[in-house]
């Protein structure tokens, strides 16, 4: 599996192409209303921020029923992990006052800079291991992985389990076949210092598990690189009008030329 593909309108491809970017939207958005639920701690699926994709390469009726308008509807293929990757510069987060590094600048590439997660007051490991975002969704009837168990309190004190959330859902949505990248993100002020950072997480944990939380921001965008943005391709809705392909053109002319239109397979059939 070598590309991806996502089912959206006119608009959303119009922020992608004019702005490089894929947006993550936070699990509380998605359609499967399970997904936010867990079966210990309420608004969890706030803290999650997926983009939803699908390996099938052949066009899904109910996929373009479901996800686009059918006058303006588009497909969008690209690469798997499309996402421009990053190095912490030393002197960009020590330009912010926010810690002395010491050493050099490492060669380790991320999705997020972390003078970004400064700026914008979150936390996310996820973004420092780049191959870890994408997982396929697995779909089951098992309550247990519907509805995962998140609060754990031992000797040791109290801890959240992460891993489950937002990889399972029910099988009704199994003609997804679904594909997500996913990032955990949690609000957290780097420019308070150590001591009211820590204090600052213990209120965010309490809060937590009260279920009164408050996400970091309501959704993400990462930027995709160059070379997977030049390989984009786009397949038009069936049922496309004439005036939105001429958008779609307009689109593609003024902000990727190097990407591919095509026609559905199924025009004429549906």
């Amino acid at each position: 599996m070598e590309y991806l593909y996502h089912y959206t309108n006119i608009s959303s491809l119009a922020l992608i192409l004019s702005n490089r970017t894929i947006r993550f939207n936070s699990l509380d958005k998605m359609d499967d209303l399970q997904e936010q639920e867990t079966a210990d701690i309420k608004n969890l699926g706030q803290f999650f921020y997926v983009s939803s994709w699908t390996d099938d390469a052949k066009e899904s009726i109910p996929m373009w029923n479901i996800y686009t308008s059918h006058d303006q509807g588009v497909r969008i293929k690209l690469r798997k992990n499309p996402f421009r990757l990053y190095m912490n510069k030393k002197k960009d987060i020590e330009m912010l006052n926010a810690f002395k590094i010491e050493g050099e600048d490492n060669d380790n590439k991320v999705l997020i800079p972390f003078v970004d997660m400064i700026k914008k007051k979150f936390y996310s490991a996820s973004c420092m291991d780049p191959g870890s975002l994408l997982y396929k969704v697995e779909y089951t009837d098992d309550n247990d992985k519907l509805y995962p168990k998140v609060f754990m309190k031992n000797e040791e004190g109290i801890t959240f389990k992460f891993n489950n959330i937002g990889r399972f859902k029910n099988r009704y949505w199994e003609f997804q076949s679904e594909w997500r990248y996913g990032l955990l993100c949690i609000p957290m002020d780097y420019l308070k210092g150590p001591e009211k950072m820590k204090r600052d997480l213990e209120l965010f944990a309490g809060n937590l598990y009260m279920g009164i939380a408050k996400q970091p921001f309501s959704y993400y965008d990462l930027q995709i690189s160059d070379d997977a943005f030049d390989e984009m391709e786009i397949t038009l809705s069936p049922w496309i009008s004439l005036g939105n392909k001429v958008i779609v053109q307009s689109l593609i002319d003024k902000y990727n030329d190097k990407a591919i239109v095509r026609e559905s397979s199924l025009t004429g059939l549906v």
